[in-house]
């Protein structure tokens, strides 16, 4: 596992995590405010070669503090996750 901590001025977050399997390329990115109350998470996962759809390869679904589902990205091939 390996893990990456990045702090930016943005206006929706302050600090983010994330935290990924080298392996299988599946991850969680947290997102902090100013006072390190966790704002939203995303568990990003990767699909088995056979399943890639162009260069769509995962999908990341971002849920909010309360774990209520937010919305679902595709991960592109070849793109950060962060």
């Amino acid at each position: 596992m390996q893990s990456r901590r990045v702090e930016t001025t943005s206006p929706r977050f302050r600090v983010a995590v994330l935290t990924w399997d080298e392996e299988t390329g599946n991850a969680i990115r947290l997102e902090y405010d100013d006072d390190g109350e966790l704002l939203r998470h995303a568990v990003v996962t990767h699909f088995p070669r056979e399943l890639w759809d162009g260069d769509v390869v995962g999908e990341m679904v971002w849920y909010d503090a309360a774990d209520q589902e937010l919305s679902r990205e595709p991960i592109h091939l070849g793109r950060p996750l962060a």
